[in-house]
């Protein structure tokens, strides 16, 4: 299920840090996302600027720091108030201060259980948003960049799947699993097979028992595909349907797809399927030459849909070291963005310090922001006030 996104406000952090340390070490651990005030100006900035996919399902706090929250009858948010037998009359949602912590969470996940069939997503889409990876030609940084956001947007409290369609996954050197030790009946492959097998009914499979939790980029994903022939062979329209399977699994609030480099089924189906695309250039001739050709093909054999395509899509330079030398290899592109050159990366052993830049972590951060509305100020999952 999608993380429940609580803003928790309560004046004593005595209070506060027992109750993260429990849902952090037990089974609440994935269906909770806390954000913590114990400051009430910070809890009152806070619900004044939040909006989009960081918009709480419940807010639970004091009445000290509610009735600071002066739109909460129009924000379409539910709340429950913090009691130890004082007189809260006003408020209709009373919750119990000092209870059994397993019933006050249980308390908090039915209320925004009773809620969420009548809330709308936040993207005006069935399921997580789906972003996908695109770009012309190998070795301009897609995987990383795929990897840093999702890591990012873990930090930020959203649940997120990596789906890489690479035929040669370049994931597993952060992740530390190249799928060769993996059983075959186990994870990508016995998910396609039971798409396969079930037809129609696939949309409704729970991810849970194909996939694999990576603490390193904060994200759910498979484990490397060992026959690389069961991604050479698939179809677009397979490759669509396994895309929208997980986006519709009601597990996940992103989807970032990491597709293929060359133009191909599963390239295609990346740009058919993903709501937000983000295309990847670089400031040199072969790879502005490159994406110009792969857009003419588009142009040429599918003209409608490179103009809806064209429309999702944040055209962005990787490696950008200040100023562009190179023209875009087309008119129409406009460049949306740029990620930073790290010089530092060049000669780098350990790939999991390419997740741990900050200045590149900046402009991810602000790549994701612009991708789904973040607010500027968002606060971390879990949050001192």
């Amino acid at each position: 299920m999608v993380p429940v996104k609580v803003v928790l406000a309560v004046e004593d952090r005595d209070y506060i840090e027992p109750l993260l340390n429990y849902v952090h070490g037990s089974e609440y651990a994935r269906r909770l996302r806390i954000t913590a005030f114990s400051q009430p100006e910070a809890f009152h900035q806070y619900m004044i600027e939040t909006s989009g996919m960081k918009r709480p399902e419940v807010v639970v706090g004091e009445a000290a720091f509610l009735n600071l929250w002066t739109t909460r009858e129009n924000a379409d948010i539910p709340y429950l108030v913090l009691y130890e037998g004082e007189q809260v009359s006003e408020y209709e949602q009373l919750l119990l201060k000092y209870q059994p912590l397993s019933e006050l969470v249980s308390s908090i996940l039915e209320t925004a259980r009773q809620r969420s069939n009548s809330r709308k997503s936040v993207n005006s889409q069935e399921g997580g948003m789906i972003i996908g990876m695109v770009a012309a030609s190998g070795g301009l940084g897609k995987t990383t960049t795929a990897l840093n956001m999702s890591k990012q947007l873990g930090n930020e409290g959203y649940s997120v799947f990596y789906l890489n369609l690479e035929t040669m996954d370049s994931s597993a050197l952060f992740t530390g699993s190249d799928g060769s030790s993996g059983s075959q009946e186990e994870g990508l492959s016995r998910l396609l097979y039971d798409l396969k097998s079930e037809g129609k009914e696939g949309a409704l499979l729970s991810m849970a028992s194909y996939c694999v939790h990576r603490p390193e980029i904060q994200a759910d994903t498979f484990q490397p595909v060992y026959n690389r022939k069961e991604l050479m062979d698939m179809t677009c329209d397979e490759a669509k349907e396994l895309i929208r399977t997980i986006a519709e699994s009601g597990q996940y609030d992103v989807v970032i797809v990491d597709g293929d480099s060359e133009h191909g089924e599963r390239a295609q189906a990346v740009l058919e399927a993903s709501h937000k695309l983000i295309w990847l250039l670089a400031d040199d001739l072969m790879s502005m030459h490159k994406c110009g050709l792969w857009l003419d093909v588009l142009a040429t054999t599918q003209p409608e849909g490179l103009k809806a395509m064209i429309c999702k899509t944040s055209f962005v330079v990787n490696r950008y070291m200040g100023t562009m030398i190179n023209s875009l290899p087309r008119d129409f592109i406009e460049l949306n963005g740029a990620l930073p050159y790290i010089p530092s990366w060049k000669q780098m052993q350990h790939p999991e310090l390419l997740l741990s830049s900050p200045i590149y972590q900046r402009e991810i951060r602000h790549l994701c922001r612009e991708l789904l509305d973040m607010e500027s100020s968002a606060q971390p999952s879990v949050a001192w006030s």
